[in-house]
């Protein structure tokens, strides 16, 4: 593994984490007060609910988050080449037409 240049501590639900990584160490932090509100707003629900299955919850809750945004940005992809297509068609049509 490349050698990381960033330390960043985060603390999520009383615990603190250490994180080596390249990204932004303010930008990791962020990333940590999220997953703090996200685990408080799941355990509000359930108080019983465990450390545990609250991250277990919300790492389901995230990758479905993140399928969701691959299928958008496919279909999106798909639409962009679909509008080119019909794009060209037009470009080609429109030049018949006029010399």
């Amino acid at each position: 593994m490349a050698n990381l240049p960033n330390t960043v501590e985060i603390i999520v639900s009383g615990r603190r984490f250490t994180i080596r990584t390249d990204k932004d160490p303010e930008y990791v932090r962020h990333l940590g007060i999220k997953l703090e509100k996200m685990l408080e707003r799941i355990r509000a629900g359930n108080n019983r609910i465990t450390y545990d299955k609250a991250l277990i919850i919300a790492c389901l809750y995230l990758l479905d988050e993140n399928e969701s945004l691959r299928e958008q940005i496919r279909d999106l992809g798909i639409e962009i080449q679909r509008l080119h297509e019909e794009g060209a068609k037009i470009l080609i049509n429109s030049r018949k037409i006029a010399p």
